[in-house]
This record gives C-alpha cells, structure tokens and sequence, in this order.
C-alpha cells in the first residue's frame, strides 16, 4: 500500500508560520527519504501557491541553479514576518520599487508587509509609503494621481 502525504501549502500572504511550513517539509523530505535537491525543488514548488509561487517562478527563472538551502534562505527573507513593530516600520520606509517589478506587485509586497506588521495602520500611511517606494518617474506620475480612489 503506497502512503500519500500531503504537503502544506504556503502563499506568502503574511499570516502564516514560514518556520512551521519548513518544519513540516524538511520532515516530509526526512521521512521519504529525500535527498536530492531536485525533487526537494519539485515538491517545495507543489507546496507554494498565490505570492510565493509568482516569487519562487521569478526566483527560480534568475538562479536556475541554485539548491535547496539557498532557495530556502532568499524565501525566508523575502516572506519572514518581521519581529517587532520598529522593525515592521524600517522595512515600510526602505521598501524601494525593483527593477521591472510592476506597481500591482510592488503594492501586493507593501500589503504583505503589512500583514505580516499585524499593525493597525491608517490607509494613508499605506498610500504614502506605497508612493515614496515607487522608482522616481513613477513616483512623480502617482503623485499627481488622487490616490483615494
């Protein structure tokens, strides 16, 4: 009789634990006896949907050869939740549009943020670190735009 296992899934949407999801993985991959990285990359991208899917396709398409642990730790650092409010707040002002990333996605990286802050925040705190990370050709355009609506 084959045993079938379900991975836990992963959306990198703010509130989940990214520890206990690792946890759970590496377990799997202990348990099954898994050793090769890719099939661990197989099962990891079975396991991702929405945020980190789109990041891990982008990731993956940029570092083709990169293995599992390196995978492991650009994804903790892109989706770890920060571990104070102080902290939350430097990442809200450093955030900075990358290049060829596009306003929909910029704004999906500052909600997650602020998801993962747990902050109670006032929708123009949002608007207006939402602009200030914008590249500055991009910034001048929203600026003129009424973001309220």
């Amino acid at each position: 009789m084959t045993s079938t296992v379900k991975f836990p899934v992963f959306k990198g949407l703010g509130n989940e634990d990214l520890d206990h999801f690792w946890f759970v993985i590496r377990a799997i991959w202990e348990e099954q006896g898994v050793t090769d990285d890719n099939i661990k990359k197989a099962t990891l991208v079975s396991a991702l949907q929405d945020r980190a899917l789109t990041w891990y396709i982008k990731h993956s398409n940029d570092n083709p050869n990169e293995g599992i642990v390196e995978i492991q730790t650009t994804l903790n650092r892109e989706f770890s939740t920060p571990k104070s409010e102080a902290q939350s707040i430097i990442g809200f002002k450093e955030i900075t549009m990358l290049p060829g990333e596009t306003l929909w996605e910029l704004d999906q990286r500052l909600k997650c943020m602020i998801c993962q802050a747990n902050m109670n925040l006032m929708d123009g705190k949002h608007c207006e670190w939402f602009v200030a990370s914008l590249t500055p050709r991009s910034r001048s355009t929203m600026s003129q735009q009424n973001l309220t609506t």
